[in-house]
């Protein structure tokens, strides 16, 4: 961005009232019509005296000037200059980290203008707090590092530094953990504001790319420091709030050396920032109860928790104290909680969803007394599960890689009165082979190959449940039993989970651009060999399609048929991720949102689907699947996947696979519906009944 490209204008107010409502009654909607009649682009502004203003433009846009001009007219603001705006190209941590930074202010300056302080919003110090912690947890800041940064933006703003009360750092915890997308849900606090959540989670990605690189100017912290002052400053925050709001957070991670307890009406700095100012962020203890019993009606309407003892497990142990920080009616909400971040912001560990909580409860069949090993530790919620299943005379040992989870782990079985779950932190490819034989071992981590350690850790006529990816990112849940020295499945569930990490047994993905943008991208297996520089905009080429006549009825799942077809392809069929906004652009109408993509070489096709001509004999509708492909050779591809499918519906529908492990030197006798699957320990043959 070329400095003489961009306009300043520093307008003075009267007053900071007079200032605020004319910029959100008056500017927003002219620099909407300006943006609109491509007069400028880019605009952003700083909520100080002198209010500045600035944006992208060959010159000045006259919808803008003439509206401050009749501001002067009219005394709503005593003067404006036209200004040279200086890019802090260095203080943001050099060229690209700025480019990031200015797309970051225009979507905060625009979100702040449309998000006024008024009743059933979030305050500013608020969304403050939310929006620099999503971006510094998407950063991959730890929690002490993310009190580095609140601890370098107080000092920079003055104030006295009073120790805060223990109400409003238990208040500003419960701000800086809460998963700030879950409040943008229809009537929620944020509701329409997901983007503004998801332009500061970019800067934290991107700032963390850059800094793995070496190409940032400053330290990561020192930059994200830089960012929040920036923010507080958009919003309008005075300097002394800033710098008591920011202590706030810092002692709400390291706490202070002082007695932090505040007499009644002492009056301190602290006691002037409100606490959270939503009943999204806090619901009375008394609700959680209930919200949780509703949570387990739930899951069984919708088939799962079939037996007793795990309904009962259900309901009485509290989720909400596995997930401090979140709000209740998230807590008991029947979707995953994430609670740690890779450096690209992707999330590597979470409270699972309740619903797959239960059917894998389901699967194990943990009985009393029994012996259990989980690996994958997260919250510590699953293993206080099977601590009530197996009762007080049983026993369940959790593991994870990261010292961090399996402290936070220790601490919420603690708190939730678990005494006979052990938390320990190992690679959980290896198990823990001090405590065996098991009775039975979980994985709540997604597995390719079947690590060696869990089949030698269990005992004769064990069982193991394990999410497993079999082919592309075809996953299932799968119970495997182990008699006479063979591993034979004794059913499955589609599922998906977060991928062994940093261990033996690694199962990573990769991102693969396939629109020039990059906006739609394969998640592939880290181990899949594919040409990344062949497939960089091949969405760009001209589409192909072939539709098969195999079709399905509304909520009906295809999940036999994608296994079928990912065995059949040497690619398997991979999970395409993208945004919404290309349905109808880049993509067709109606994409399938599933594992669905192939690659052979610069070719790429993915499932899709449309209404189809005929009808159920109900006369209900059906939807027909069809394989779109882009790229050189995707006709060729496209007859591969959609031959695949035909045959799946023609021979195999109706049908359900097994699953036996293998070593790893045990022939591949293939044959119609019977697949071996490699993995880099063992083989997996597919059989379909």
């Amino acid at each position: 961005m070329r400095p003489d490209r961009w306009q300043q204008h520093n307008i003075t107010f009267p007053d900071r009232d007079t200032g605020r409502r004319a910029v959100t009654e008056r500017l927003a909607p002219a620099l909407l019509a300006a943006e609109a009649d491509g007069q400028l682009s880019g605009w952003w502004f700083m909520n100080k005296q002198p209010w500045r203003l600035r944006y992208v433009a060959h010159e000045p846009a006259p919808i803008v000037l003439a509206l401050l001009d009749d501001w002067v007219a009219d005394g709503t603001a005593q003067s404006h200059m036209t200004g040279i705006y200086e890019p802090e190209t260095q203080a943001f941590g050099g060229a690209d980290a700025m480019t990031a930074a200015h797309a970051l202010f225009h979507e905060d300056s625009r979100h702040l203008l449309a998000y006024p302080v008024k009743d059933g919003h979030l305050g500013r110090r608020e969304t403050a707090i939310l929006l620099m912690s999503s971006l510094m947890r998407a950063s991959g800041l730890d929690w002490f590092e993310q009190a580095d940064v609140w601890a370098k933006v107080s000092a920079l703003r003055p104030g006295t530094g009073t120790p805060a009360s223990t109400r409003l750092t238990s208040a500003m915890r419960s701000l800086m953990t809460t998963e700030a997308r879950s409040l943008c849900r229809e009537h929620g606090p944020l509701d329409g504001h997901a983007d503004w959540i998801a332009a500061f989670e970019r800067v934290g990605t991107t700032l963390a790319y850059l800094a793995a690189r070496g190409d940032l100017t400053r330290g990561l912290r020192a930059v994200i420091a830089h960012h929040t002052i920036f923010h507080a400053n958009r919003a309008g925050l005075p300097s002394a709030d800033q710098h008591t709001l920011f202590h706030i957070a810092r002692e709400a991670v390291m706490g202070s050396s002082e007695n932090t307890a505040s007499a009644p009406g002492s009056g301190s700095a602290a006691h002037n920032v409100s606490t959270v100012n939503t009943d999204t962020l806090t619901t009375p203890e008394g609700d959680a109860e209930q919200l949780r019993h509703a949570l387990v009606d739930q899951i069984k309407a919708d088939g799962h928790a079939r037996t007793p003892a795990v309904e009962a497990a259900l309901r009485a142990v509290p989720r909400h104290l596995f997930v401090p920080g979140t709000p209740l009616a998230d807590a008991y909400a029947n979707n995953p909680v994430n609670v740690k971040y890779d450096p690209e912001g992707t999330s590597i560990s979470c409270a699972s969803q309740p619903a797959v909580v239960a059917l894998m409860l389901d699967q194990l069949e943990a009985q009393p007394g029994e012996r259990i090993l989980e690996l994958g530790a997260g919250t510590g919620y699953n293993a206080a599960l099977i601590g009530h299943l197996v009762g007080p005379s049983g026993h369940v040992t959790t593991i994870d890689v990261d010292d961090d989870l399996v402290e936070g782990a220790r601490a919420h079985l603690a708190a939730a009165g678990a005494t006979n779950v052990e938390a320990l932190t190992r690679d959980g490819a290896l198990g823990h082979a001090e405590a065996a034989p098991y009775d039975r071992i979980i994985a709540t981590v997604g597995a390719h190959g079947i690590p060696h350690a869990w089949l030698d850790q269990l005992a004769e006529g064990g069982r193991l449940v394990t999410p497993q990816r079999l082919t592309g990112s075809v996953s299932r849940s799968i119970i495997y039993v182990k008699r006479d020295g063979r591993w034979q499945s004794a059913g499955s569930e589609m599922n998906t989970f977060m991928p062994l990490r940093r261990g033996i047994a690694d199962d990573d993905r990769r991102a693969v651009p396939l629109s020039t943008d990059g906006a739609v991208r394969l998640q592939a297996p880290a181990g899949l060999t594919l040409d990344a520089d062949a497939l960089a905009g091949v969405l760009d080429q001209p589409r192909v399609e072939e539709w098969t006549g195999m079709t399905v009825r509304a909520g009906e799942s295809p999940e036999w048929m994608e296994l079928f077809v990912s065995c059949v392809l040497p690619s398997g069929l991979i999970r395409m991720l993208f945004p919404q906004s290309v349905k109808g652009t880049v993509l067709t109408e109606d994409p399938y949102p599933s594992a669905t993509a192939a690659v052979e070489k610069g070719a790429i096709t993915y499932l899709a689907r449309r209404p189809s001509e005929q009808k159920t004999p109900e006369g209900d509708k059906l939807w027909e699947f069809g394989v779109i492909g882009h790229g050189p050779g995707s006709d060729e591809l496209a007859a591969k996947v959609a031959d695949a499918v035909r045959t799946w519906d023609r021979e195999y529908r109706g049908r359900d696979a097994t699953f036996e492990i293998l070593p790893l030197d045990a022939p591949a006798d293939e044959q119609p519906g019977v697949f071996v699957l490699d993995t880099p320990l063992n083989r997996v043959r597919v059989t379909w009944q």
